[in-house]
């Protein structure tokens, strides 16, 4: 179980920000030698946007489904497939990989017809279930850079600075390599702050310096507003949407 908050900064805070988290953490060993790298997902939805409408709505049992891959993707890349669990501020995640040009075929075959390894299996099947039980779609491409900052006293500690939050609508699974030319935000970024036990005093005091304070913020519902409003000059709205009751997203994982 993980603890989630996330803030929304502005531009003109990251670098002071940036230079005072560094001071408690360590970047992440696996980011480019600016210590960022892209991240792009592809969330999938029901066709009248259960997901969406749960996180609109306030439900605190939601779901996050999506396929996710990094830095620059193309068919032959490795993504993971996410079910994503939230109650409040709490999270479970269930993930499994494979290889891009694989998924949309495995999702609509057979559920032996992609192998994966044995401790990703259940994840695997899993995510493959929920999405053909409840007809889950791909909806909007998703993009961000991301800063990624570990616990030095705490290993389960992770800070992320997530900038240039920008997406797309799709309908396809292998646009996840493809540009996302619409902006979410021009003047902000989103800070997350993801821990298994202790949030981090020593962030405190800087955050209140800032007055920023603890937001319920969805890059999925985000993004697919300002796409919405790109295209259509308004905020999305599904058609007859409903959520999925709690009752429905007993999904063990």
């Amino acid at each position: 179980m993980r603890h989630e908050f996330k803030y929304l900064i502005p531009n003109s805070a990251r670098e002071d920000l940036r230079r005072y988290v560094a001071e408690y953490t360590d970047r992440d060993p696996h980011a480019l030698e600016d210590g960022s790298y892209v991240v792009r997902s592809i969330y999938l939805d029901t066709s009248r946007g259960a997901l969406y409408n749960a996180k609109v709505e306030g439900v605190r049992q939601r779901v996050k489904v999506r396929v996710r891959g990094y830095g620059d993707v193309d068919d032959t890349s490795r993504v993971s497939l996410e079910l994503k669990r939230k109650r409040g501020s709490t999270s479970w995640k269930s993930r499994a990989h494979a290889g891009l040009n694989d998924v949309a075929g495995w999702m609509a075959s057979a559920p032996d017809a992609l192998v994966f390894s044995p401790d990703e299996q259940a994840a695997a099947n899993r995510f493959r279930y929920f999405c053909r039980r409840y007809n889950m779609k791909p909806v909007v491409l998703v993009a961000y850079r991301r800063e990624a900052f570990e616990g030095v006293h705490d290993p389960t500690l992770r800070i992320t600075f997530d900038t240039n939050l920008s997406g797309r609508f799709t309908s396809r699974l292998s646009m996840l390599g493809a540009p996302a030319p619409v902006s979410v935000f021009e003047r902000h970024f989103i800070l997350e702050v993801k821990f298994d036990f202790h949030y981090p005093s020593w962030l405190k005091p800087v955050l209140a310096k800032l007055a920023v304070r603890k937001k319920a913020l969805s890059k999925y519902v985000l993004t697919v507003d300002a796409c919405a409003r790109a295209t259509h000059g308004r905020r999305a709205s599904f058609a007859g949407g409903r959520v999925l009751r709690p009752g429905l997203l007993q999904t063990s994982f």
